[in-house]
């Protein structure tokens, strides 16, 4: 019999692969522009600083609510008190570390920052795993009605069923919370139930969902030609392929593609792709903004602390 395969080997054969896909989709999104040429150009250059700025605005605010989160599930998770700003910070300043090759230091960099902070392994476990369930869920819940689109169905033949699994998964995280608090001492600890912090972070993410739906559509020439349940629909799925992928810094590539994909028998070619890309240029330029002021929020808090 050949010898078992070892679980590193295993997933870094998984992350090779879902690294490739990036790789083939973002040709696919290469060639497909050459094909427009100058016409996507064109329908690049009408969306305005104006529209822009208030896309920015909007996906910020969704994105730093998610810092919150992050250190709810971690108070909720360990036993002991620690510091939601050192935990906020860390989640802010990780933002660009997702683009890097293996989609993976975000994580690493949250979890040693909390670690300093004297919790353990399996609490931060605990709550990444809440937080990656809960952000499943909701993003499930939202793109509902799209994964009934044929192409999707052809392409993505697994997303109706994370679609029906989402109120289980919400259930889950649920489960995990309460368990998962129980086992690491905060129950003892007092302050909100595990239920209720999962509960609280669920409508956070849905937030942060319509959030970033409502960027989308501030950027669109014609944010008319689809109702709001749309918007959201497609944003929610190409964020969810792009956050399960294994290896695919940030979703590169996947999410423009399933964007392209959803929006283009409305928008057209050109204008779905135009507004794809400039999605992908808003969510980097507000991941460097939230970095940004990570770095300076931890910065003034040390000279404070200095001063004093």
């Amino acid at each position: 019999m050949p010898p078992p395969l070892k679980t590193a080997t295993v997933r870094r054969a998984v992350a090779i692969a879902g690294a490739l896909l990036c790789v083939v989709a973002l040709a696919l999104l290469v060639r497909r522009g050459v094909a427009l040429g100058t016409e996507l150009g064109d329908r690049l250059q009408k969306i305005s600083i104006l529209q822009f700025a208030g896309a920015l605005a909007a996906y910020v605010a969704g994105a730093a609510a998610l810092a919150f989160t992050w250190a709810l599930l971690v108070r909720t998770a360990v036993g002991h008190a620690v510091d939601t700003r050192l935990l906020v910070v860390a989640h802010l300043r990780s933002q660009l570390a997702k683009y890097l090759p293996g989609n993976v230091f975000h994580f690493a960099y949250r979890h040693l920052a909390a670690r300093r902070q004297g919790v353990g392994h399996a609490a931060l476990g605990t709550a990444l795993a809440l937080e990656s369930i809960l952000l499943i869920a909701a993003a499930a819940i939202l793109a509902f009605g799209v994964t009934a689109d044929p192409r999707v169905d052809a392409m993505l033949p697994w997303a109706r069923r994370l679609v029906w699994l989402a109120p289980l998964l919400a259930c889950v995280a649920v489960l995990v919370a309460t368990g998962g608090a129980r086992r690491f001492g905060f129950a003892a600890t007092g302050g909100s139930s595990p239920s209720a912090a999962s509960v609280g972070v669920f409508a956070i993410d849905a937030v942060f969902f319509v959030l970033a739906a409502f960027a989308l559509r501030l950027l669109c020439a014609q944010p008319e030609a689809m109702p709001f349940g749309a918007w959201c629909g497609w944003l929610s799925l190409a964020w969810a392929v792009g956050y399960v992928t294994p290896g695919a810094p940030a979703g590169i590539g996947l999410r423009e593609a399933v964007l392209a994909l959803g929006l283009a028998p409305v928008l057209g070619p050109s204008d779905a792709l135009a507004l794809a890309l400039a999605y992908r240029l808003l969510t980097v330029v507000a991941d460097a903004l939230l970095a940004g002021v990570g770095f300076a929020w931890r910065t003034t808090g040390d000279d404070t602390v200095r001063s004093e």
